[in-house]
C-alpha cells in the first residue's frame, strides 16, 4: 500500500490561495512551504516553478467561480438568469474571498502568451463554457446573436459587475453593491432593446 501523500495538489493550492489574499502576487514558494509545514521541495514536485503554482490556482479559481456562475445562469427568464449571473460575481466574492484575490492574479487574454507550456491549453480554453452560455442568453434574450447583443450580455452579465465587486475583493463587498449590480445590468441589457 503506498503512503498517503502529505501535501496534496488542493492543500499546497489553498495555503497558495490564502497567501494571495494577504500578498497578492508577491507570493513566494517559501511562502507556501512555510504556510504548510513543508519543505520547498514538496511544493516543487508538484508545481515546477512559482510561475505553474500561480497560473494552475488561478485556473482552479476561475473554474470554482465558473461552477457557480454557470448555476447562477439556468434562470428560464434569459434577462433574469443574466442578472442572477452578474450577481455572482459579489456572492462568490463574499464567500470565497481567497479564490477571488486568486482570480485577481492574471487576465487570460495575457496569460494565454505567457502561461507555462503544460498550463496553455487550459488558459486557452478556460472561458469557453462562459462564452457559450452568452452566446445563448443573448440569442433568448434579443432573438439574435449578433455582435452588438453578444457584447451588451457580457458586459451586463461579468465585466460590468467584475468592475464594481473589484475594488473591495481585498476587503468585504458591501451589502449594497447587490442593487448597484441588478440595476447596472439591467440598464446595460435595456440598451439593446432600442
Amino acid at each position: 500500500m503506498s503512503p498517503v501523500a502529505r501535501f496534496t495538489h488542493d492543500g499546497i493550492l489553498d495555503a497558495a490561495a490564502e497567501i494571495v489574499l494577504l500578498k497578492g502576487s508577491a507570493l513566494t514558494i517559501g511562502d507556501v512551504a512555510d504556510r504548510l509545514g513543508a519543505p520547498s521541495g514538496s511544493i516543487y514536485h508538484r508545481f515546477p516553478s512559482r510561475d505553474e503554482l500561480l497560473v494552475r490556482l488561478w485556473l482552479r479559481s476561475v473554474h470554482r467561480f465558473h461552477e457557480d456562475y454557470l448555476e447562477a445562469g439556468e434562470h428560464p427568464d434569459p434577462e433574469q438568469a443574466i442578472v442572477d449571473m452578474a450577481l455572482c460575481v459579489a456572492t462568490f466574492t463574499r464567500r470565497h474571498r481567497a479564490e477571488a484575490a486568486a482570480m485577481t492574479l492574471f487576465r487570460q487574454s495575457r496569460l494565454v502568451e505567457t502561461a507555462p507550456e503544460a498550463c496553455q491549453e487550459e488558459v486557452r480554453t478556460v472561458n469557453d463554457g462562459v462564452r457559450s452560455r452568452h452566446r445563448r442568453l443573448a440569442f433568448a434574450r434579443y432573438g439574435s446573436r449578433a455582435q452588438r447583443y453578444l457584447t451588451l450580455v457580457r458586459v451586463a452579465a461579468i465585466e460590468s459587475p467584475y468592475g464594481l465587486v473589484r475594488p473591495y475583493v481585498w476587503e468585504r463587498v458591501p451589502s449594497w453593491m447587490d442593487p448597484v449590480i441588478e440595476s447596472s445590468s439591467r440598464a446595460i441589457l435595456a440598451l439593446g432593446d432600442g
